[in-house]
């Protein structure tokens, strides 16, 4: 048996407006809520060590296997580094650096950086990329 009925479907124009303001309004929340990750343009090959993740303000310290001494993906000489660690830590009182040096980089230039730090009270973290199945551990110097 089949049933009657009065309704009749009635088409008409499609309304794209309010998809479109739907999908704006997910880019800003994407857009908004997706963290900026900083890439450095300065192509080293970081040790392997068992690691964990820090919070250290953003003053990194980059040596590359030629030696060539970067302050946040600037090259400068050991002097100038020095001055622009002292004049940053003590204008916006950050207590630590990260030092991104390439493996196969002397002990000798790294002892340099931990020299400056030590001389202006600074925290020194490792960067390294992280071995595989490993306990992290902390290493801090002062």
């Amino acid at each position: 048996m089949k049933i009657k009925t009065r309704l009749k479907i009635i088409k008409g124009k499609y309304f794209f407006v309010p998809l479109i303001d739907v999908i704006f309004l997910l880019l800003i929340f994407f857009v908004l809520s997706s963290s900026f990750v900083q890439v450095s343009a300065i192509n080293i090959q970081l040790p392997s060590a068992p690691a964990q993740l820090t919070s250290a303000e953003k003053l990194v310290v980059t040596i590359d296997s030629h030696d060539r001494y970067y302050f946040n993906d600037q090259v400068m000489d050991i002097k100038t580094l020095k001055q622009q660690l002292a004049r940053i830590s003590t204008k916006y009182q950050i207590g630590s650096i990260i030092v991104r040096a390439d493996k196969d980089t002397p002990h000798g230039v790294v002892t340099k950086i931990l020299a400056i730090a030590n001389s202006l009270n600074l925290n020194v973290y490792f960067a390294v990329s992280a071995e595989a199945n490993t306990q992290p551990i902390s290493i801090e110097t002062n």
